[in-house]
């Protein structure tokens, strides 16, 4: 694991690190398993005791998902140092040479010591010239948990239907069978006339001003299907073109952050009948 720019201290330059068990691995989100954590395999580091690893074809250890209730911490690192008074992004250290990207607005002072580049400029620099060396770090754990309670508590945005039976809420089918019941998910089946209530529940939103109807979640992020009507929307903000579950149309969807949706709103639809 990299130091930090005045090698003084055992930290990372830059990444994401967890820490489980009181031990710093690199870690990573662990994609397909959200909301899971992948601590990484790294030198001098131990495997985490008592934690299943994910395995690559061969065999190899790609790394080890944790839920993120697990971890100690979690979060992304990054450093800055001063070089002849002008500040920098730690990009890497090596042996007594540190690489970093200006982040100052001397122009003048860029071209004379720095190399361009396509946007700004770096420079490689001996470490004892380094001065005034500082961590910064970001945290991803609070956010994440705070994410998986709010996907929780909305039910991973599905649209489902409910029963209400005794004063019990069941998942149910969302129409009668041939016999007249309503199919309760977790058994049973009983007459419409004997819920205390059975309604339809779903989510609808709004995304860079156009308007979705939820239908769940991937990684995290909110999934919904464009109910707008322009061509133009659904090309301009390209999304994503798939065969409606009919297997003859075609429908528009996005995956959104949670955060950047707007008007986000539960609907129920009552399906008894008067009495």
């Amino acid at each position: 694991m990299t130091t930090d720019p005045s090698g003084r201290h055992h930290q990372p330059v830059k990444g994401e690190f967890a820490v489980f068990d009181g031990v710093v691995h690199p870690a990573r989100p662990a994609a397909g398993r959200w909301p899971c954590v992948e601590l990484l395999p790294a030198p001098g580091v131990p495997a985490p005791e008592g934690v299943a690893p994910r395995l690559a074809a061969d065999g190899a250890v790609l790394g080890y998902p944790l839920p993120p209730e697990r971890l100690d911490a979690w979060y992304a690192v990054h450093w800055t140092f001063h070089w002849r008074g002008e500040p920098f992004e730690c990009t890497d250290r090596v042996d007594a040479t540190v690489s970093g990207n200006y982040l100052g607005e001397d122009r003048e002072f860029a071209k004379q010591h720095l190399k361009r580049r396509v946007t700004g400029y770096r420079g490689v620099f001996p470490l004892a010239e380094v001065t005034e060396p500082e961590e910064h770090r970001r945290d991803l754990l609070a956010p994440r948990l705070d994410l998986a309670r709010r996907l929780s508590e909305a039910d991973h945005f599905r649209p489902g239907c409910h029963a209400v039976l005794g004063g019990t809420a069941h998942r149910a089918a969302p129409a009668t069978d041939p016999q007249g019941l309503v199919a309760l998910a977790d058994g049973g089946a009983v007459p419409p006339a004997q819920l205390d209530a059975w309604y339809r529940t779903h989510w609808t939103f709004q995304w860079r001003g156009g308007p979705f109807e939820a239908v769940g979640t991937v990684e995290g992020r909110i999934k919904g299907v464009y109910t707008g009507g322009s061509w133009g929307f659904a090309d301009a903000n390209q999304l994503d073109e798939e065969t409606a579950p009919d297997g003859t149309h075609t429908r528009y969807t996005v995956e959104a952050e949670l955060d950047s949706v707007t008007d986000l709103a539960p609907h129920r639809t009552d399906l008894l009948p008067p009495r």
